[in-house]
């Protein structure tokens, strides 16, 4: 009896701030709700169409009412973060978030980019029918603005691995096999027919304009890399819906 009332009191001894965090966010959460969504808030690029970008909304402003898309899962946008998603307690590996690195890349990059693509990324959608601030927002994630070690290598800018019978060049970053391209707009074209054919098909049933629906449906479906919630946070932080 004496050894039983013993360990949970070393326990509680060891692991008395974290206890007392994680009761403390307990009684703040039973007494109001708390929205814990992360804005960017950054200016809109300059450089880009003639049209003045929107100001950034709230991400998750609307991410409720979306109908359900190709299973019957939560949309992701809803599931993705939580209080508890942002903070380790016990120890681990914390999930990377790949908006605020991009944000670390600095506004100048990140509109380089932008001026460099927006018009690749319009062609493409006219082409294939994906919204061209989702085309912009996946390869800004993936590439980190260009600076990302696969961009650099390998010309690849939306982290597409070597399967799919994929029988061009290859080569590795960052311990894995990922596609070669000559250039930039080479990586461009691969990721619009990647993501519009197999089971990305099912993806042309949404309008070109509905990035949200397109951030959902590319996570849905299992492309590498894509989460609705960094690409939704993308388009709007950096107003790239201008470009759909």
């Amino acid at each position: 009896m004496k050894d039983l009332l013993t360990r949970p009191t070393a326990f509680v001894g060891r692991h008395w701030l974290r206890i007392g965090l994680i009761l403390g966010a307990l009684i703040l959460l039973s007494q109001k709700q708390v929205n814990f969504n992360v804005r960017l808030g950054h200016p809109e690029l300059n450089g880009t169409p003639t049209t003045v970008p929107l100001p950034p909304q709230d991400p998750a402003a609307g991410a409720e009412e979306l109908p359900l898309l190709l299973s019957d899962e939560q949309p992701a946008v809803a599931r993705s973060g939580g209080f508890f998603s942002r903070f380790n307690f016990f120890g681990g590996a914390d999930k990377v978030d790949r908006v605020e690195l991009l944000g670390r890349q600095g506004q100048q990059r990140v509109r380089a980019f932008v001026e460099r693509f927006g018009h690749v990324a319009q062609a493409e959608r006219d082409k294939f029918g994906i919204p061209a601030s989702v085309i912009l927002a996946v390869g800004l994630l993936n590439s980190q603005a260009g600076q990302a070690p696969a961009t650099r290598q390998l010309n690849n800018y939306f982290g597409l691995g070597c399967d799919r019978g994929w029988a061009g060049p290859t080569g590795y970053a960052g311990g894995s096999c990922l596609r070669e391209y000559e250039t930039a707009w080479a990586s461009f074209r691969d990721f619009s027919i990647y993501s519009t054919e197999g089971e990305f098909a099912r993806l042309r049933q949404f309008d070109g304009r509905d990035y949200r629906r397109w951030a959902l449906g590319l996570e849905e479906l299992g492309f590498a890399g894509a989460g609705a919630e960094e690409i939704v946070r993308v388009v709007e932080g950096y107003g790239l819906s201008v470009f759909d």
